[in-house]
């Protein structure tokens, strides 16, 4: 069996393998992205709060109101703190996802680079092969063709 055909099943393996990776890191993608909304959520509640308590004074809040108002702000900012945080450690997988995509694509690429130089040595040998027969075929008939 030719090198290249029996390198075929770890070449689909490899394919196997970055087709898993990159699955996984766009679905990563996907959960960071919905992180980003989250934040981006939380920051204009928190915006719009303060706005409001900042607006209060013309519309003549007392002291519980206010004090509700900015233990709400407070509890908005440290959602937003949380969310930020969590957003980061999430950036730190979505890289460790990529880099693992990567090794696999890097793998798959090699494996496809060595099947390219074993076809393009068959495709050589085959032609030698193929070559050297035409040669034999017209030495034959040559010798052939002087005996008669």
């Amino acid at each position: 069996m030719l090198k290249s055909k029996r390198l075929q099943p770890v070449i689909k393996v490899a394919q196997s393998r970055e087709d898993d990776a990159v699955l996984a890191l766009n679905e990563y993608r996907k959960v960071i992205d919905q992180h980003q909304a989250k934040l981006i959520e939380l920051r204009q509640y928190h915006a719009e709060y303060t706005q409001r308590l900042n607006d209060s004074g013309r519309t003549g809040l007392n002291i519980a109101q206010i004090n509700d108002y900015r233990n709400f702000i407070a509890r908005l900012a440290v959602a937003v703190k949380q969310q930020e945080e969590l957003l980061e450690s999430c950036e730190v997988v979505l890289k460790e996802k990529h880099d693992a995509w990567m090794l696999t694509r890097v793998h798959h690429q090699a494996l496809d680079k060595v099947v390219d130089r074993y076809q393009e040595q068959e495709h050589q040998e085959s032609e030698k092969r193929e070559q050297a027969e035409s040669d034999e075929r017209a030495q034959r008939m040559g010798r052939g063709g002087h005996s008669k």
